[in-house]
């Protein structure tokens, strides 16, 4: 049994990040993260209410480790190239962590209140200083973020299972320059 005294918010959350990974976000139940950290099923209910909120937090998390990354590829880039930029490393984020990528595109932000609000912190951080948060441009960033989020539940979703990656990624590349059009003119 893992001491409490040395079990954090944290570890709950990477264990159970890991454990999404293995088995999927469909087979993850509480009974699986406290066996994984050697503590009683009840145990973990001293770092989280529910299972619900334990895939919310681990959901924030990786949005804000997405963050950091698109923010860091970010310096220097602007306009049309900031907007490619960022879908390019949203979608390779949810390529690497497939098994985590739903918690992200959770339709029902009731249920993952935190990873909605980190999802905005980072459309915000992109498109505030790209001026493109004014109303003259609302329809264009809903269509960007439509076709980005599109293309990614497609892809996670095997839509594309005919295609070869090199297909798949200049379809991603041709919706994306499509989306971006409407978004900034340059």
């Amino acid at each position: 049994m893992t001491k409490r005294k040395s079990l954090t918010q944290a570890k709950v959350l990477a264990v159970t990040e890991s454990l999404i990974e293995e088995k999927g976000l469909t087979e993850l139940t509480l009974r699986d993260v406290a066996d994984a950290l050697s503590i009683r099923p009840q145990s973990v209910y001293n770092y989280v209410t529910s299972l619900a909120e334990l895939l919310d937090l681990v959901g924030a998390e990786f949005v804000n480790e997405v963050t950091a990354t698109v923010v860091q590829e970010l310096v220097g880039v602007s306009g049309k190239e900031a907007l490619l930029v960022f879908a390019h490393e949203f979608r390779q984020a949810t390529r690497g962590h497939a098994e985590l990528a739903p918690v992200l595109l959770d339709l029902n932000n009731r249920q993952s209140p935190q990873t909605h609000t980190a999802l905005n912190r980072l459309y915000h951080s992109v498109f505030r200083p790209l001026q493109l948060e004014n109303d003259d441009v609302c329809a264009g960033t809903t269509l960007y973020r439509s076709a980005l989020f599109g293309f990614v539940v497609q892809e996670t979703g095997g839509f594309f299972a005919s295609l070869t990656s090199d297909e798949i990624d200049q379809r991603f590349d041709q919706v994306m320059l499509l989306a971006v059009a409407t978004v900034v003119s340059e």
